[in-house]
């Protein structure tokens, strides 16, 4: 999965050169599944959702094995207003939290890549 991950952050670099930065862009495993969510948000999404969702599985779609594509439930297009935060913190290669509560909910393994910085300050000086 670290192989996934890795290719996953590496396009979200590509996205924010060509559609500007995301607030959040995570690599989600929700509880009780065997498949993966990719949790995005970011202003360019809020202003045409249905634009930006076929744009991201395009994406998605040209850098992962079709193998690769069977772990990915789905991607998540989170209200980047709700999300604002004075600042954020990015990584391309990412960093794993295990048993985590993330946004309400209870996950056994999550990948972020961009998160607002009061959320995942501690987790990233780690």
């Amino acid at each position: 999965m670290r192989t996934l991950a890795a290719k996953l952050g590496h396009l979200r670099k590509k996205i924010e050169e060509e559609r500007g930065e995301f607030t959040l862009f995570t690599f989600v495993l929700p509880e009780d599944t065997i498949a993966w969510d990719l949790l995005v948000a970011a202003k360019w999404i809020d202003d045409d959702r249905t634009v930006a969702l076929r744009y991201l599985v395009e994406e998605v779609q040209k850098v992962v094995t079709k193998e690769e594509l069977l772990a990915i439930s789905g991607i998540l297009l989170l209200d980047s207003n709700e999300l604002y935060s004075p600042g954020a913190i990015g990584s391309e290669t990412g960093w794993e939290e295990n048993n985590i509560e993330f946004y309400g909910r209870h996950v056994p393994k999550v990948y972020v890549f961009k998160a607002p910085i009061e959320d995942f300050q501690i987790a990233a000086s780690r």
